[in-house]
């Protein structure tokens, strides 16, 4: 929720924006070449946070904290137009804050939001200095010019002593993202030049420049984040690349055609785009928001909603292994603990032996369901005939003959044997904990590429109350189709005869085209 009130500021930032630059053309202002291309910055750079921000599904602090910065030089490239007192003031304003942003961004990609020593004194010093130069622009303008200078330096013998302090943690990041940031040096070095030689005639030309910096510097490497963050769009949900870019280019093509028809000029035309942009923000959100809370299974073949489902299932993955390292193993290790001062008694040692062993047996077994491992000096059905002994084994107290038909040539790539190990696991053990028949029948083939696994059992369940059973309280058979129906695969339950029910999981091999889409 914290993540969505973040994007909805920036949308009311960017519709604020436009109605300032609207502003522009409800006073007359005239506007030359020269002035329409800060129009033009600020533009890329609200376009640039719909874009990152849209993008970062996993919610990275990094992308988030670049796109407020990103606001904040858009506003502080706006009112450099302006000559108003109250522009003017918000300009001046506007220096210690985005010095202290900029200054928080950069320690926060060097460590990647993670803690390092006098983390708490810097921060200390940093929001201090940034309110004492707002504290000053209310006394005086050579108290603020003052404090403000007071607030530079800090910020440059800040980040001094924590990159060299920790100097080897900062090569570490520095040599990792290498590439981007030699990119982006020449970039803003060939920018400079450029700036520099078509506004030498300009008083004070390079006095603010500075202040762009962090943000030429870092551009490359957020960009590449929000790649490796799943670069996705909620609406490439129902729209490809294709698609996009030919609607995009028809809609920007007949607002150009418009603004010209109605004698309109540049900033009607930015104005027109920035409008744009701001609905497709909005509807990134919205879709962004309606898929968090509920992901149609059968919706394939889309960045965002692959991004998505993974970023869940990783989630779930990692609450259940934090469930059952604090339940089971965390637990056990406490009672050998507190055991250890008894240990001197024959009975206690035996217990404490006792406890190792099944503590031994239990991690094997979660080993085994979180990473299945097929021995590589067997046939895929000899890895599963051993399962299912497994299974058998874990149920002492049921009678189930298992008969299992596979061929001793069948041939499954990765990770398509894993996943039926995982199939064939989760099927098999509902049998015997749910079905209260006493025989049960696996079919495995491989024929053309395509896999058909079928258990089914001589039971008195019915296939319409597995069928319609609740997802929450019947969870295996929900992640079973979640995971055949994200392989293109297809599940199909029916009444086994005389009695019973059959579960028949159909998948495509393919080649690398799946593998991305893998759910482990």
């Amino acid at each position: 929720m914290k993540h969505m009130a973040i994007k909805l500021m920036f949308l009311i930032n960017y519709i604020i924006i436009v109605l300032h630059m609207s502003w522009f053309i409800h006073v007359g202002t005239e506007l030359n070449i020269h002035s329409i291309i800060p129009f033009i910055l600020l533009s890329l750079m609200l376009i640039d946070i719909t874009y990152i921000s849209s993008c970062n599904i996993r919610e990275n602090k990094v992308i988030s904290l670049f796109c407020g910065l990103l606001a904040l030089d858009s506003w502080y490239i706006l009112l450099t137009l302006e000559s108003t007192p109250s522009a003017t003031v918000i300009f001046r304003l506007l220096s210690p804050i985005i010095g202290y942003v900029s200054i928080k961004f950069v320690f926060l990609f060097l460590f990647q939001g993670s803690g390092y020593k006098f983390r708490k004194t810097t921060d200390i010093l940093l929001t201090m200095t940034c309110i004492g130069s707002l504290i000053g622009f209310v006394i005086s303008s050579t108290a603020f010019a003052c404090l403000y200078g007071i607030q530079f330096v800090i910020n440059i013998l800040c980040f001094l002593f924590i990159v060299i302090y920790h100097h080897k943690r900062v090569n570490f990041v520095l040599i990792s993202e290498k590439k981007s940031l030699l990119f982006s040096i020449a970039v803003t070095v060939s920018i400079f030049l450029i700036y520099y030689y078509a506004t030498e005639n300009i008083s004070n030309h390079l006095e603010n420049f500075g202040i762009y910096l962090p943000l030429l510097i870092f551009f490359i490497s957020v960009h590449s984040i929000s790649r490796r963050e799943h670069n996705s769009l909620p609406l490439s949900t129902i729209l490809n690349r294709k698609h996009m870019i030919l609607i995009l280019t028809s809609i920007l093509t007949v607002l150009s055609l418009e603004v010209l028809c109605f004698g309109g000029g540049y900033l009607e035309l930015v104005i027109s785009v920035n409008t744009l942009f701001i609905l497709i923000f909005l509807c990134n959100i919205v879709l962004a928001q309606s898929f968090k809370q509920g992901i149609n299974p059968m919706i394939k073949d889309n960045n965002f909603t692959a991004a998505l489902i993974q970023l869940q299932q990783e989630e779930k993955l990692k609450n259940e292994f934090a469930n059952f390292l604090h339940d089971d193993v965390l637990q056990d290790l406490l009672s050998v603990k507190n055991m250890m001062g008894k240990a001197h008694r024959p009975e206690v040692q035996d217990l404490i032996v006792e406890t190792l062993e099944s503590l031994n047996t239990h991690i094997r077994q979660q080993m085994q369901d979180y990473h299945p491992i097929l021995l590589k000096n067997l046939t895929i059905k000899d890895n599963y005939l051993n399962l299912i002994e497994a299974i058998s084994l874990s149920f002492p107290e049921r009678d189930i003959y298992v008969n299992f038909e596979c061929s001793d040539t069948l041939f499954l790539v990765e990770p398509y044997n894993v996943l039926v190990y995982r199939l064939l696991k989760e099927l098999l053990t509902n049998v015997y904990k749910h079905s209260n028949g006493n025989h049960a029948w696996i079919m495995l083939s491989q024929e053309k590429g395509k896999i058909e696994l079928t258990i089914s059992d001589n039971g008195t369940a019915d296939a319409t109350c597995v069928i319609t059973a609740d997802t929450v309280t019947h969870k295996g058979i929900a992640s079973i189709k979640e995971q055949v129906y994200r392989m293109e695969g297809s599940v199909s339950i029916s009444n086994n005869i005389p009695c019973g029910i059959c579960i028949q999981t159909r998948i495509l091999m393919k080649g690398d085209d799946s593998y991305q889409h893998f759910v482990s």
